[in-house]
């Protein structure tokens, strides 16, 4: 049954399902949809491959990449870049059409950018304990992965003095993209063991875990073009100064549907719900919370929501669950592989 929905800009939007049909209005989840996962496989063109680079630009990406002497410039550049966000989602706009070219977002159907949200902290209230969830995701990758550098700390967290995170918990590199960073002096190589303790730190600090490729990126940790599919980047991500987090508030559906969940998602028990929207003013990355007009309780959009987990955090009444919603995928291969047509080295 639809119902008119107002969305988190107070513009109503009619035609969304008051609720879906895999979930109950006590926010439970009455079967896995597997159809929903099917429309978050890629639709683009072939699945990315290594480019051989000029001498030039091998030499050069190196050079220009993130490094001691130069992360004031690349702190400063994150946070000058993070206020005009917005201008993303007017493609057709001369500022807009610049910024998407530089961010390499600008065509959906060839760029391969995106990721896949790992939420660590899920409810397992109608779980068996053997479950296999996103966490186990991310150390199944950590244990398969020949070498992992830990970033010294989050250049995001870093570039916005944040005050409620930790900036020296950065971002964990699997293979040639950890070699790299530890090379030019901005992670160390960490064991396994070391790495896993990183997770548990952000599951403990209630942070989003990312498992991203970002195109633009190459510069920024010097790889080659034939190293490519070796950069596997995983971040532990806060909504306040996370520059991901922050596009997916600020732009547009094309760019934000490159971001997706892992099966999991958030979900209301509107018998809890209060309407007091606490939840709403955390502003959702993903644009994924409406109104219900007819009694004002909050609802999830199952098609954009990724599962960050955000709106859990400031429910007040514990209405808001982060549940499985889809089937998982066998691996972050998989996820990049399926949803973005990377055939990365993961595992």
């Amino acid at each position: 049954m639809d119902d008119v929905m107002i969305g988190m800009d107070g513009c109503i939007v009619p035609g969304l399902p008051t609720s879906y049909d895999n979930i109950g209005e006590d926010g439970q989840v009455l079967y896995l949809d597997a159809e929903r996962l099917a429309r978050k496989e890629w639709q683009g063109g072939p699945v990315y491959q290594n480019r051989s680079g000029s001498v030039a630009q091998d030499l050069l990406w190196p050079r220009l990449s993130l490094q001691p002497w130069n992360y004031g410039l690349y702190a400063a550049i994150f946070h000058y870049a993070k206020p005009h966000l917005w201008r993303t989602r007017h493609p057709n706009s001369h500022m807009g059409a610049a910024l998407r070219n530089i961010i390499m977002m600008d065509d959906p159907q060839k760029e391969h950018t995106g990721g896949t949200v790992i939420n660590l902290n899920v409810d397992l209230s109608d779980k068996a304990e053997s479950v296999v969830v996103p966490y186990d995701l991310v150390i199944h990758a950590l244990e398969k992965a020949d070498y992992i550098g830990a970033a010294h700390k989050c250049l995001c967290r870093t570039a916005h003095n944040c005050k409620h995170y930790p900036a020296g918990l950065g971002y964990l590199f699997l293979g040639k993209s950890g070699r790299s960073a530890v090379a030019h002096g901005i992670a160390d190589e960490v064991s396994k063991e070391e790495a896993i303790a990183r997770v548990d730190k952000a599951a403990e600090l209630g942070l989003a875990c990312m498992s991203l490729w970002v195109e633009i990126e190459q510069l920024v940790w010097g790889l080659r073009n034939d190293e490519m599919c070796d950069m596997v980047e995983i971040c532990f991500c806060c909504p306040c100064c996370c520059m991901v987090m922050n596009l997916c508030k600020a732009t547009s559906r094309d760019i934000r549907d490159r971001f997706k969940p892992s099966g999991f998602t958030a979900t209301v028990d509107h018998g809890k719900c209060i309407g007091c929207y606490k939840c709403m003013a955390t502003v959702c990355p993903q644009d994924a919370l409406q109104v219900r007009a007819s009694d004002g309780k909050v609802t999830v959009n199952q098609e954009t929501c990724f599962g960050c987990g955000y709106c859990k955090q400031a429910c007040p009444t514990d209405a808001i669950k982060i549940r499985q919603t889809m089937p998982m995928r066998e691996s972050l291969h998989e996820y990049f592989q399926k949803e973005r047509a990377l055939d990365l080295v993961v595992d």
